[in-house]
């Protein structure tokens, strides 16, 4: 049976993981987590000397959750904003190296909400291709490696399942290039979440675990029964992070469109998910 790490995703207490957020990282490594997930939204603000020693004082590790800014795109017709985009991609991969760290993962391609009213075309597969290669030849060189996540067609038009995800990735051909699937997304966009888990194989390099409402674990619609079952079929032994969203932060909710408490406590959901992902994990 597959071992998994256990990661939490700081989004579920801040947006903005500086210096004044490093008890953060005891507070989830006393929780009985592997790990903690930083949120790489604005880079200025990060202190990755301070974050990979916090990380060490508290034995745990670290993976990067990313996201794209407007004007840094890989997917955009600009040029000059695709050099930015993987630019972009670059410091990411440096500051998580610096970190500690091995997994850059997000919609690295375009920025989140960013929708044209059309379907993708030609042209934005190739930009995203070339983007996402040469931040890869980046990431092998730092020992870090990508991973793509598919979104909801709420939030993006360029992938949304990971079968279409796993055409570009193979299409690459790096294994420092992988696929992120995230339950939440899966729910809405997977016909059968745990097939696509199965399909993707070996290029599954990234794992959320999401409620259907981003509520609590276990009490929602993901099947996780038959997601764990997937997981242990194809041998994944990666990162199992639970991603939710402290909501109490009016811009982060407006991003992930929550508009109600979609959980009583975030110290609730953070302890009663670990427990309930072991449990689910050794059935």
């Amino acid at each position: 049976m597959s071992e998994f790490k256990y990661g939490l995703n700081l989004l579920v207490y801040t947006a903005a993981f500086s210096a004044d957020q490093f008890g953060l990282v005891s507070k989830v490594a006393d929780m009985g987590y592997d790990g903690v997930e930083v949120p790489f939204n604005d880079l200025s603000i990060l202190d990755p000397a301070g974050t990979r020693k916090a990380c060490q004082a508290a034995g745990v590790d670290m993976t990067a959750c990313c996201v794209i800014m407007p004007g840094e795109s890989i997917s955009s017709p600009d040029a000059a904003e695709r050099k930015r985009g993987v630019e972009r991609l670059a410091r990411m991969v440096d500051i998580t190296a610096e970190m500690g760290g091995t997994i850059v993962s997000g919609p690295l391609y375009a920025p989140v909400g960013h929708l044209t009213g059309r379907a993708r075309t030609e042209d934005e597969w190739n930009w995203c291709r070339d983007g996402l290669a040469a931040g890869a030849q980046h990431a092998a060189a730092a020992g870090v490696t990508l991973v793509i996540e598919p979104l909801n067609r709420f939030e993006t038009y360029l992938f949304n399942t990971a079968a279409d995800a796993t055409k570009l990735v193979e299409s690459v051909g790096s294994e420092n290039l992988k696929i992120q699937i995230d339950t939440f997304h899966g729910n809405i966009e997977e016909k059968d979440t745990a097939a696509a888990i199965r399909a993707t194989g070996k290029w599954l390099g990234h794992f959320h675990a999401s409620e259907s409402d981003r509520g609590v674990l276990g009490t929602g619609q993901v099947r996780w029964a038959e997601v764990f079952a997937a997981l242990h079929e194809i041998d994944y032994s990666g990162w199992v992070t639970i991603e939710s969203f402290a909501t109490g932060i009016l811009d982060l909710c407006a991003a992930a469109c929550i508009w109600r408490p979609i959980y009583e406590s975030a110290d609730a959901l953070a302890i009663d998910g670990l427990a309930f992902l072991k449990q689910a994990a050794s059935v």
